[in-house]
C-alpha cells in the first residue's frame, strides 16, 4: 500500500533531479556564449606552465635522490673522480668556417668547417665519435640544392684536429658539388650531427650559415 510520505518522497525528488537538469543546461549555455578573453587564455597558458614547472621539480628532486643513493653505494675517491671528469656537451661550428674556390677565384669550390667541441665549462677538450654533413645553397628565387653530404668515421675526425696560436679545433675540407663557386649565394647551410662513442651526450647537432667568400675583380 502507497502512503501519502512516499508520493511527497517521489514528487520532492522528481523536482530537485528537475531543477538540477535546468540549472546545468542554463550553466552550459552560458559557457558557450561567452568567448575566452586574452586575460582566461593567459591564465589557462601561465596554469599549464606552472603545472609543467612543478612536475619538473618534482622529476628532479626524484633524480637527485636516486642519485645520492647510487653515490651512497660508491667509493668517495670515484664520485670525485667522476664529478671531474669533463663531460662533451657541445659540438659548434666555429664563425672562422668559410667556402672558398679550389683554385683561382672561380670553379668548383670547397667548405673549409671548423668545428670546436667544449664541455660544461666551457672548455675545448678533444673528442671520439663520427660526425656527418650536409651542406645545402638556398637562394630566394630557386629551390634549395644539396652542395654536400659526407661522413666521417672516428678515425678521420681524429686525424682532423688542429692545434695552434689560434687555438685548438677540429677542421675538415669538404668539396661540394652541383654548382660553381661564382653562382653561389653569400652564404651555405651547414648542418653537423656528431655522434659521440662516449656516453655523455649520444648526438649533438650544430646548424649555421656559413660565408662564402668572394673575390674582388
Amino acid at each position: 500500500m502507497i502512503i501519502l510520505d512516499d508520493i511527497r518522497t517521489v514528487r520532492f525528488a522528481h523536482l530537485v533531479f528537475t531543477l538540477l537538469f535546468l540549472s546545468f543546461g542554463i550553466a552550459g549555455c552560458r559557457v558557450t556564449v561567452l568567448s575566452p578573453s586574452s586575460d582566461d587564455t593567459a591564465r589557462e597558458r601561465n596554469a599549464v606552465l606552472e603545472d609543467e614547472n612543478e612536475a619538473l621539480k618534482r622529476e628532479n628532486e626524484g633524480l637527485k635522490v636516486r642519485l645520492s643513493d647510487a653515490e651512497s653505494e660508491l667509493d668517495p675517491m670515484e664520485v670525485q673522480v667522476s664529478e671531474a671528469t669533463p663531460r662533451l656537451i657541445s659540438m659548434t661550428i666555429q664563425d672562422s668556417s668559410l667556402v672558398e674556390p679550389l683554385d683561382g677565384k672561380t670553379g668548383p669550390s670547397h667548405l673549409i668547417l671548423r668545428m670546436s667541441p667544449s664541455d660544461d665549462r666551457g672548455r675545448f677538450l678533444q673528442v671520439v665519435g663520427g660526425l656527418s654533413v650536409t651542406v645545402v645553397g638556398v637562394s630566394v628565387k630557386e629551390d634549395p640544392i644539396l652542395l654536400a653530404q659526407q661522413v666521417f668515421t672516428p678515425p678521420e675526425v681524429r686525424d682532423a684536429w688542429r692545434g695552434g696560436l689560434m687555438g685548438s679545433g677540429y677542421v675538415f675540407e669538404i668539396p661540394l658539388t652541383g654548382s660553381l663557386h661564382e653562382e653561389l649565394p653569400d652564404s651555405l647551410d651547414v648542418v653537423t650531427l656528431f655522434e659521440s662513442g662516449s656516453g655523455d651526450q649520444p648526438e649533438l647537432r650544430d646548424e649555421r650559415p656559413v660565408r662564402v667568400r668572394r673575390f674582388t675583380p
